[in-house]
């Protein structure tokens, strides 16, 4: 009985001891920055798996006609809109993130599921508006979860390893995608779309407190007051609320919005119009898709340098330097853009590409940043819905930036003012 007796004591250290760990990481936040970086990853690993195998599916087995592409990425669009602002909203009333994000995971898995038996195009297109739905709430509270527990100068760098996430997933998306589509048709890519879902939903309800539960425990923390912010520690509750159009008629957000706009907007336009340039002038037409691998990887080492960066300038001189590296990138950007159309080579072409890599980055880490930094600072319970206005900033640059660039370089070229 005494031998019994140890090990019943034993194992109930054992079980004490694990709990309380499991407490300390659900109470962490860096835990919340590491889910939020898990779930970019999953939201734009889901949306790229099945990129490259959307054509052959509609064209190849449902005869749909091309145009039916874009009308497909326009439904993700509408989803994705729907999804950030109906969840900013009601995040911020019923004071809720980690609920939120559960039920984002339960879409993902539905998205997955219509997939799976999708046999017409009605079908493709109801995936992509879930999918959309469930990208927008999760892009809002990940991002909306990190402003909840970090002060101005942490946030642009923790934003920056979230992004660093986000381009690992575009760059292996359609790679794995295309692979499992080979294997096993449809089923394949939407029976990991589902368990990626349900993966996200375990983790979150296993690792995971709520965000704002632990925004108060982070506000009594000696770090917290050492981060020489004092618009993270004005008081331990917010104290007011802001509705997304006041938000949007303060100067922090135009700005942030802006930026946003222009750097996604830019960014997606290049991709469509880049191809292009390569063969019209320079008569590249053997790339085999090397110009993207260059552009990914410039991306994933240059973003957690330019988050750092911007932090240390932040806590150097002050929030006002967010707006003076939007303005540099701003600046970067549009002497990239002419480097790149007066190139008369690939090698060249390539160094204002990576060039214009860095200014994006540049661009949109500090304004991505900024949103969170701003509802801190005006001790507002608004986080979720200043977020999902980056959100709806980063699709409108997306859906509406690329065909203005396509039809200007189909009536004066890549060069021609």
């Amino acid at each position: 009985m005494p031998a019994v007796y140890s090990m019943l004591v034993s194992l109930l250290d054992v079980a004490g001891h694990a709990s309380s760990s499991l407490r300390f990481i659900r109470d962490s936040p860096e835990t919340v920055w590491a889910l939020a970086s898990l779930s970019l990853f999953i939201d734009t690993f889901v949306y790229m798996l099945t990129v490259s195998m959307l054509p052959e599916i509609l064209q190849d087995s449902m005869g749909a006609p091309e145009s039916a592409n874009g009308v497909v990425t326009a439904m993700f669009g509408v989803g994705a809109v729907l999804g950030c602002f109906v969840s900013g909203i009601l995040s911020d009333r019923i004071r809720e993130r980690r609920g939120l994000q559960m039920i984002s995971s339960l879409i993902y898995s539905v998205s997955g599921i219509v997939f799976y038996f999708a046999r017409h195009y009605y079908q493709i297109l109801l995936f992509r508006l879930i999918d959309g739905i469930a990208s927008g709430v999760a892009c809002t509270l990940l991002y909306a979860s990190i402003g909840d527990v970090y002060p101005a100068n942490l946030l642009a760098f923790k934003v920056a390893i979230v992004y660093f996430c986000n381009n690992i997933a575009y760059t292996i998306g359609p790679i794995c995608g295309q692979r499992l589509f080979d294997m096993a048709g449809v089923k394949g890519p939407a029976a990991l779309v589902i368990a990626l879902g349900l993966l996200k939903l375990v983790a979150l309800f296993v690792f995971s407190n709520d965000s704002l539960a632990i925004r108060s425990a982070v506000r009594s923390r000696a770090y917290v007051s050492a981060a020489d912010d004092s618009t993270f520690s004005k008081s331990h509750e917010s104290v007011a609320s802001m509705s997304i159009p006041r938000l949007l008629m303060q100067p922090p957000v135009i700005i942030s919005t802006l930026s946003i706009v222009t750097s996604i907007g830019i960014q997606c336009m290049l991709e469509g119009l880049v191809p292009l340039h390569l063969v019209d002038k320079l008569n590249h037409d053997q790339d085999n898709g090397i110009t993207f691998v260059i552009l990914g990887l410039v991306f994933t080492i240059m973003v957690p340098i330019v988050g750092k960066a911007t932090d240390s300038l932040i806590e150097w001189r002050g929030e006002t330097m967010r707006y003076y590296a939007m303005m540099f990138g701003a600046a970067a950007t549009v002497c990239s853009v002419l480097l790149m159309a007066l190139a008369n080579s690939y090698a060249v072409m390539m160094v204002g590409y990576a060039f214009f890599a860095v200014a994006d980055l540049c661009m949109f880490i500090p304004a991505q940043s900024a949103y969170g930094d701003f509802v801190n600072g005006a001790n507002t319970d608004s986080m979720a819905r200043g977020y999902s206005i980056s959100v709806f900033a980063w699709a409108l640059g997306a859906i509406s930036l690329p065909p203005i660039g396509t039809a200007l370089y189909s009536r004066f070229g890549f060069s021609k003012p």
